[in-house]
């Protein structure tokens, strides 16, 4: 993630006098090198625990809950402002979760405020908030019921090693360890796995459904939220069912959702959408079915499933991350 965010910066010509690596003990995500590429130059990581943040402007926490915990809070009151990738203070009522598309007009409330936290909201999120803002503005949303396909990077360096460890094991007919999953993730799929709640719903289900309310600003909204793991490297997947207030009809969704340019048509024509390829490095949201429903029911046109794609590492967090920066760089950097 980390990476990624530092190509994204520098591609989007983000202005930067100059960039700090820190990470815990002076290690990347590796833990073996100590040092990280920004603009083809190598950047010294250096121990968050002896890092001065007030050397700093704003700060991305591209680190697990626990660090964002300990060290976010330190890096605001030594006048930095913080945009915090991880779950630590999503649902913060004091922290603004932003997706900049959707909903960021919340940072202009702020505009004379001294630096703060904003949280970033999980990959899933930023990818159904922004296909469901569109259509919340132009036909008014009554239920979203959502299956998402995660892909094993959301599990970190740790997943993506299982999975491709895993599959070259059980190709050589070779015995398989799993750590990271608790069954097999190669040529499997597994349901979200941490502890249920007496819904039913997982942690991070439960989590993603709160954030999705926070994000859109509607508290009245049924959400159903269901996630799977799936033997895909980068790119998560999503069966997005909507109810809507006002009937519309397949074109009139499409033109809404495709109006601002951050999601694209993939048409059919040209091969399904998958999260390989198509998905893959991309800055936008690819859009490739959408269906009408609720025919059977006499209410033509108020219901209607969509499948998109996005890579949960790029537009999932760095770009959102970056985004949220270059809002910021507006009014308050």
């Amino acid at each position: 993630m980390g990476e990624a965010l530092l190509a994204v910066l520098f591609e989007r010509n983000f202005p930067i006098k100059k960039v700090y690596a820190v990470a815990r003990g002076g290690e990347n995500a590796d833990g073996d090198e100590d040092t990280v590429l920004y603009a083809e130059r190598p950047v010294l990581v250096e121990s968050i625990a002896e890092f001065d943040f007030s050397l700093c402007e704003l700060a991305f926490f591209c680190a697990p809950a626990a660090i964002a915990k300990k060290y976010a809070p330190k890096a605001v009151k030594a006048g930095c402002w913080v945009i915090d990738v991880s779950r630590q203070f999503r649902l913060d009522k004091k922290v603004p979760l932003v997706v900049p598309s959707v909903n960021g007009a919340v940072l202009d409330d702020f505009s004379k405020a001294k630096p703060q936290i904003i949280a970033s909201p999980g990959a899933p999120i930023v990818q159904l908030a922004s296909v469901l803002k569109p259509l919340a503005d132009g036909f008014g949303l009554s239920s979203v019921d959502v299956t998402t396909l995660l892909a094993v990077s959301a599990k970190g360096r740790v997943g993506l090693s299982e999975l491709a460890g895993q599959t070259a094991r059980l190709l050589n007919a070779q015995a398989i360890n799993n750590k990271t999953f608790p069954a097999q993730i190669a040529f499997n799929l597994i349901p979200a796995f941490d502890a249920p709640g007496e819904s039913g719903y997982t942690l991070d289900e439960q989590g993603g459904i709160a954030e999705l309310i926070k994000v859109l600003q509607q508290e009245r909204l049924e959400v159903s939220l269901s996630e799977i793991f799936a033997p895909v490297f980068y790119g998560h997947s999503q069966v997005v069912r909507v109810r809507l207030e006002k009937p519309a009809s397949v074109t009139a969704a499409k033109d809404a959702l495709l109006a601002d340019g951050s999601i694209e048509w993939v048409d059919v024509a040209e091969g399904p959408l998958t999260p390989v390829g198509i998905g893959l490095g991309s800055d936008t949201i690819a859009l490739g079915r959408i269906c009408q429903s609720g025919s059977e029911s006499g209410d033509k046109g108020s219901g209607l499933t969509l499948w998109t794609v996005a890579d949960n590492i790029r537009k999932g967090a760095a770009v959102n991350a970056v985004e949220i920066a270059e809002t910021l760089l507006k009014s308050h950097l």
